[in-house]
């Protein structure tokens, strides 16, 4: 039922105590409890429910949307009543419309994919300040907020629009109780002062203050300690530059300025004009109907306006013709704003401030740069985070004017007033009356306040794998002399016709004097490449062999780069291209540390802009960096630094076992364990998988099958067998990474310069001692792991090999004593002090070498997650035995 204002007073009156609204016999403490008991009973309610309570609401409203105009404008005095039904009918309609199908209750998004349920709860009471401008539309909109979360209200308006308030939230609360919502849920105080404004904000039963009012209100809300949505001053400068359309700029802002006789916070405030089209913009707002005062005009305007520093509460929202009698100032029929010209900013240009009335002030730029510089410091003096306009045909001018200002609402070619609070010139702004101005306000939100602010969201994550791969070289060519046919299928064509034509050889002397780069070189040539050759790659490769290689390449501008050798060689070349096509990149950098690879903090370049294809071909059967993205560089310093990403994976990898008929017996030792720990920490790590379980155990098998006679007899056959298992071991830990062995190997052979395969076999039984335990002091974190299971793999793999063992511990320090065996076959010591290292100089960098090891690539998909001490301990037991 539709009823007038008289009779919305009366109804009101009868219930209430005089002209103050006072509830019979309720106290503000009553009302408090009240509104908790139903905000409680209302946070049972479900979706539906909900939304039949939101939709009753912003109907009745709208039904009432001229009575309360017209209640809320004889109270106050301030705007246009025929403004504040467009106030009101806006608030019901906008948020019914944005807010109708969106979800508060419950289960409000679910990711079954990603394993996330968001679960939205009610923050319980809302204690809502209210202005004297917006009276009516305010409370409205607030309680269509308390009402689509499930929560309760309780409401301080301003005094001088009490009773208007007090009207708007009983029409709410009545339309929403006959509708099901619980009785009380929306409650409006019966007089405001300042101490009945400290006993609500401050009680135990409000849980968040959302507050729209004047600075003081605002300020105190954030002072009580509780969680607060506040406003903040708007003093919004509106630049128009050369490109603007001037009519619809005139318009628009004339529109803006007069609506509700401009009290909106939003509202234009100060027009800057850039000088070309300033005598013309001008003109066209006096034909609009801005009057401009000179001289003791202006002075007695400025002086009505601004009193003590803050707009005059008598001039609020009075009309451009009111205030100009008050003043005592004639001014022309179908005057409709008031309007000077200024040039300073700050307190002694009274136009400068927030007006709050269809009073505006005119700037003069010299250009769009002047411009922008006028607006900027009409923001900070006394707006900054609220709103600014522009009017401007150019896009680049746009941004840079919302890159410049500090506000929180910046809009174009519409006037602010409307556009800001989300109405019909953009309805991609939601619709608030509560608009937030961000930090530098002191406000906790910069955009416009809305129901999704008055909830508690509870997020439910089901544990999830990641997504996992299998990475490896696109093209592997294996069994021995196969290198001729693999560089055949080198020199094809590429799909658009093109082919490489000029290889660079990344290699050592040793390759040279043993014939091997005489028959890749010869190889290539035949193939038609020309071919260059950089041989001085040393082991252990630091940065200054990559400097010269990087020279070497800038020199002969290669296409394709050839790695043969061991692990050196290999590492070398991955680097050197990586440098030579990205020469900003530093070694720190591209050695970062990361948890998670995707989520690195330094992302790797993408390689193959100079060298389109890297091709691998080992000669020695252990670091298999022919299929792996890690290589190893040492500093300046002398530090060893691991680095990995797939960008590191070679193209191609040749593993032909001819090249492995001339090695060292120390050497086939050395690289021959370092693949077995490789096999081992990858079937162990946290990151193993189904796809890298069986590349492990059938190099493990492999290894202590043929390793030993690949060491005493030579054996082509068991050359062969070693070097794929070794490749077999890259596969594996490509994909599942390392573990401490490597970790801790790394920090002790850069110190002591002991070959890499030498200090992982040294450590590695103390690590699998370490490692198979039920009760680490901290497992490895990783989705995939779900409990402590090292020590069964480890005991797997022992049974793998035929092991004898009753039990996982007998099994595990049996695959230990398997490993120390086999090193005394090889003929390789098992401490750090039998390989000839100073035990006093060891323990004095011990420290060092633990902590730098914790820190180190390898680490984090260790199935025990070790601290610093634990390291220390392995390295002290690797020390003595």
């Amino acid at each position: 039922m539709l009823l007038s204002a008289k009779c919305l007073r009366g109804t009101f009156r009868r219930t209430h105590r005089i002209a103050s609204f006072r509830y019979i016999s309720t106290s503000t403490e009553d009302k408090l409890e009240r509104v908790k008991r139903a905000s409680e009973i209302f946070a049972t309610f479900s979706q539906e429910r909900v939304d039949y309570i939101f939709t009753r609401i912003a109907h009745e409203a709208n039904k009432q949307r001229v009575p309360l105009a017209q209640i809320a404008h004889e109270e106050t005095g301030m705007g246009l009543m025929e403004d504040k039904v467009i106030k009101n009918g806006i608030a019901c309609e906008l948020l019914l419309d944005r807010y109708r199908d969106t979800k508060t209750c419950g289960i409000i998004e679910r990711e079954s994919v990603h394993g996330l349920l968001k679960i939205a709860n009610p923050v319980g009471v809302v204690c809502c300040i209210t202005p004297t401008t917006n009276p009516t539309s305010t409370a409205i909109a607030k309680s269509l907020f308390c009402a689509k979360t499930r929560n309760g209200a309780i409401f301080l308006p301003h005094p001088r629009a009490l009773e208007s308030t007090a009207a708007a939230v009983k029409v709410c609360h009545d339309a929403g109780v006959a509708a099901g919502a619980p009785k009380g849920f929306l409650e409006c105080v019966d007089e405001v002062n300042r101490e009945v404004s400290d006993f609500v904000m401050h009680h135990d039963n409000v849980n968040i203050i959302m507050a729209t009012g004047g600075p003081g209100m605002v300020k105190a809300s954030y002072s009580t300690g509780k969680p607060a949505l506040g406003v903040g001053s708007g003093n919004a400068p509106i630049l128009v530059d050369e490109t603007a359309n001037l009519e619809e700029a005139c318009g628009s802002i004339v529109l803006g300025k007069t609506f509700d006789n401009g009290m909106i916070c939003a509202a234009e405030q100060s027009v800057v004009c850039v000088e070309s089209v300033y005598d013309q913009f001008k003109e066209m707002l006096i034909r609009r109907g801005v009057t401009f005062l000179e001289g003791k005009e202006r002075d007695a305007l400025g002086k009505f306006l601004i009193v003590n520093g803050r707009v005059n509460a008598d001039i609020v929202g009075q009309s451009a013709q009111e205030i100009a009698r008050r003043i005592n100032v004639e001014v022309p029929y179908g005057t409709v704003v008031l309007g000077a010209e200024a040039s300073n900013v700050g307190p002694q240009e009274p136009f400068s401030h927030e007006k709050l009335c269809p009073v505006l002030a005119l700037y003069k730029a010299s250009d769009f740069k002047e411009g922008v510089k006028l607006c900027k410091e009409l923001t900070e003096y006394d707006g900054i985070g609220h709103t600014a306009g522009i009017y401007s045909r150019s896009q680049e001018r746009l941004e840079e004017y919302a890159q410049k200002i500090p506000a929180g609402r910046i809009l174009n070619n519409v006037p602010t007033s409307l556009a800001a609070i989300g109405t019909a010139f953009n309805f991609n702004i939601d619709f608030s009356l509560t608009l937030g101005v961000g930090t530098k306000a002191g406000s906790s939100v910069s955009d416009n306040v809305g129901p999704m602010h008055l909830l508690n969201v509870r997020t439910v994550a089901t544990r999830q794998e990641h997504t996992e791969w299998f990475k490896n070289p696109p093209q592997i060519y294996f069994n021995r002399n196969c290198l001729e046919d693999a560089l055949r299928d080198v020199s094809n064509k590429y799909a658009d016709g093109t082919k490489d034509q000029r290889a660079i050889i990344i290699t050592d002397e040793v390759m040279g004097s043993l014939g091997y780069v005489e028959r890749v070189k010869r190889c290539l040539k035949d193939k038609g490449f020309v071919v260059s050759v950089f041989d001085d790659v040393h082991p252990d490769p630091d940065i200054m062999t990559v400097r010269k290689g990087v020279k070497a390449c800038e020199a002969f501008r290669p296409d394709l780069m050839v790695c043969l050798g061991g692990g050196s060689p290999m590492d070398a070349g991955k680097y050197i291209r990586v440098s030579y096509e990205h020469p900003e990149l530093h070694l720190e950098d591209a050695a970062s540390r990361f948890i998670e690879i995707r989520k690195r903090t330094k992302h790797f370049p993408k390689l193959g802009s100079k060298i389109r294809k890297l091709v691998c071909i080992p000669t020695t059967s252990g670091t298999a960096s022919e299929v792996t993205p890690f290589s190893v560089i040492t500093d300046d310093m002398g530090m060893k630094h691991p680095l990995f990403d797939y960008e590191l994976t070679p193209d191609i990898a040749i593993i032909d076992s001819s090249f492995c008929d001339k090695l060292p017996k120390s050497l086939i030792a050395h690289a021959g364990v370092d693949a077995i720990t490789h096999a081992t920490e990858a079937f162990v790590s946290v990151a193993a998988n189904e796809f890298t379980e069986s590349h492990s155990l059938t190099a493990i098998n492999l290894l202590f099958q043929h390793l030993p006679n690949s060491y005493h007899t030579g054996d082509p056959q068991a050359r062969e067998m070693v070097h794929h298992a070794a490749t077999l071991a890259g596969l594996a830990f490509s994909n599942s990474y390392l573990g401490i062995t490597h970790s801790l190997s790394h920090k002790v052979g850069a110190v002591f310069h002991l070959p890499h395969g030498l200090t992982n076999a040294v450590l590695m039984p103390c690590v699998i001692r370490f490692n198979a335990s039920e009760r680490p002091t901290r497992m490895g974190i990783y989705p995939g792991y779900d409990h402590p299971i090292a020590k069964q793999r480890h005991a797997a793999i022992a049974t793998h090999l035929g092991l004898k063992g009753k039990t996982d511990d007998e099994l595990c320090e049996a695959y230990c004593q398997a490993i120390l065996g086999l090193m005394d076959d090889l003929e390789m010591p098992r401490t750090f002090e039998k390989c000839g290292v100073n035990e006093k100089a060891y323990f004095e960098q011990i420290d060092d070498m633990a902590l730098a090891a914790f820190d180190d690539q390898c680490t984090p998909a260790n199935p025990r997650f070790p601290l610093v001490s634990e390291l220390k301990q392995i390295l002290t037991d690797s020390c003595h035995g």
